[in-house]
């Protein structure tokens, strides 16, 4: 949702004298909405991505011209199908919902995955799959295009996304439309424009925000309640394990999935290992593969997606695990990050950096370092000079593909919490 502009629309004059009648979409009237009761809190959304599903050059409706509005040309969609500038958008979906008493947070220029004000709990999607216009444009013969009349219509499927959970929660479908009787200013946009916001309207109509969004606000610098669903899961942790950082390299494992390949850790001589959820995908059985080469099963049994870790079952191989640093290290300390780069041929690679600050991002706690990692290291340890466990990698900053120096690590001992794992003793400690 890059830059500004309205709709990218093309008039495209069509072979033959006259255009072929309009293919009506229908336009079902949208029932009347009631605002919302005066002083009700709602979460806030956010309209923070649009798409146009016509190809290139696809009529979409005609337009006519002059006072008595005499047969004129085919309307033809020239923005392909990639995302379109939302500022004309995002006002309409703003007046529309803001009026109803919802609170409506403005663009941000974010992208959709990790985009938004970071105040909206909710962002939504649209995807325009079908676009009707039937304009007449009276000044066109004065060499003014900018007024025009007539009705458009449009069908969009809406996806809702939970900022907190880390994925689309719910789905919806409206297919409306607007008459614009009297010329105004704004030409063939300001038709889909109107069609637009009556489609925000029908999807207010359907209920669907109230159930989502009445309520408290959550505030998102507040972490999330760890562990929920999750029966607590007794795991024999370390209280000495790894001593050195070679040592470390050999607790460290390649983890390959459907999803691809990431790395995980050995944290428990029972054979648990830790990795990102991104990493196991949905998968139920991922390969392991040790700093020796050997390839062993590992079961994933647990996950929790919105904090993006996940718990790996299989063998030890009677290697010592990495132990859990009892705090994490102040800024400045120096610190490693262990996986498996860009590439399967570069697992056991070590970078150093330090630890440069503290950050609360979607109500999830992590540490920013400049170690150096790339795709690859996801689920892989960050550790201390001593070899104590201090983070697991999950994200990096990158621009045109390239680093930034700006990496995330997930706090080991939140990974523990939100997977239910509670310690207990190792019986064979080291």
């Amino acid at each position: 949702m890059r830059g500004g502009g309205a709709i990218a629309l093309a008039m495209m004059v069509a072979a033959g004298a006259c255009p072929a009648p309009a293919q009506k979409l229908g336009s079902p009237a949208v029932p009347p909405v009631a605002p919302l009761a005066e002083g009700t809190r709602t979460r806030p959304v956010q309209l923070v991505r649009l798409t146009i599903k016509l190809a290139r050059n696809e009529p979409f409706g005609h337009f006519k011209v002059g006072l008595l509005c005499l047969p004129g040309s085919v309307l033809r969609w020239r923005g392909g199908r990639g995302g379109i500038a939302l500022d004309d958008f995002d006002t309409a979906f703003k007046e529309e919902l803001r009026g109803l008493g919802f609170d409506v947070v403005g663009q941000s220029g974010d992208l959709f995955d990790d985009g938004g004000d970071r105040r909206a709990e909710y962002l939504v999607g649209g995807a325009i799959k079908a676009l009707r216009v039937e304009a007449c444009l009276p000044h066109v013969g004065l060499g003014d295009s900018s007024t025009a009349k007539g009705e458009a219509t449009l069908a969009v499927d809406w996806q809702i996304y939970n900022r907190l959970d880390r994925k689309v929660v719910a789905t919806f479908s409206t297919r409306t439309g607007a008459e614009q009787k009297k010329a105004l200013w704004g030409g063939v946009e300001a038709l889909v424009l109107a069609a637009f916001a009556e489609n925000v309207r029908a999807l207010a109509a359907s209920g669907l925000l109230q159930r989502l969004l009445v309520g408290e606000p959550t505030d998102l610098t507040i972490a999330r309640r760890p562990g929920s669903g999750l029966a607590p899961l007794a795991m024999a942790l370390p209280s000495a394990g790894v001593g050195k950082i070679g040592e470390a390299v050999g607790a460290t494992v390649l983890v390959q999935s459907g999803a691809g390949h990431g790395s995980g850790f050995l944290i428990s001589s029972d054979g648990y290992f830790l990795t990102n959820h991104h990493v196991v995908g949905s998968a139920t059985y991922v390969k392991l593969r040790w700093s020796d080469g050997l390839e062993t099963l590992g079961e994933v049994v647990r996950s929790d997606r919105g904090r993006d870790v996940a718990l790996i079952k299989g063998e030890s191989r009677r290697r010592a695990p990495i132990k859990l640093r009892d705090s994490i290290p102040s800024v400045g300390t120096t610190v490693l990050a262990i996986g498996a780069p860009l590439d399967k041929s570069m697992q056991n690679s070590v970078t150093r950096g330090i630890v440069s600050a503290r950050r609360v991002i979607d109500g999830y706690s992590f540490i920013q370092s400049d170690v150096s990692v790339a795709p690859g290291n996801s689920g892989g340890p960050l550790i201390d000079e001593t070899a104590a466990l201090v983070g697991m990698a999950v994200s990096g900053l990158r621009i045109d593909d390239a680093p930034q120096g700006v990496n995330f690590f997930i706090p080991a001992a939140e990974a523990l919490e939100f997977l239910a794992i509670t310690p207990a003793p190792a019986p064979h400690d080291r």
